[in-house]
């Protein structure tokens, strides 16, 4: 179970492109989802925000493409203003009501 979540209509799925790093391992190739959110503002006013997550199955969310949809989410801090939000192993999204 994730402490935080993220709710929003899922707007697109795509993989990543694939390379290899002067060292020659391979990066990429990962299947992530865009999700589109609300966030409030302190002053009454709404702002969308689009995040992307990299998703373990990706033929999971097929169905949920153009719908409202939670998923649980953990956030890990790379370095000073950069935060990068992931979907923990094994979760599950969910359809809101």
């Amino acid at each position: 179970m994730s402490m935080f979540t993220v709710s929003g209509v899922l707007v697109n799925i795509f993989k990543t492109p694939q390379g290899k790093n002067a060292e020659g391992e391979t990066f990429g190739g990962d299947h992530k989802i865009q999700v589109m959110g609300e966030i409030p503002l302190a002053n009454g006013e709404t702002r969308h925000e689009m995040i992307d997550l990299k998703v373990h199955d990706v033929d999971i969310y097929k169905t949920y493409m153009n719908k409202r949809l939670s998923v649980p989410i953990g956030t890990m801090a790379l370095a000073k203003n950069k935060i990068v939000y992931f979907i923990p192993k094994g979760s599950q999204p969910l359809t809101e009501a």
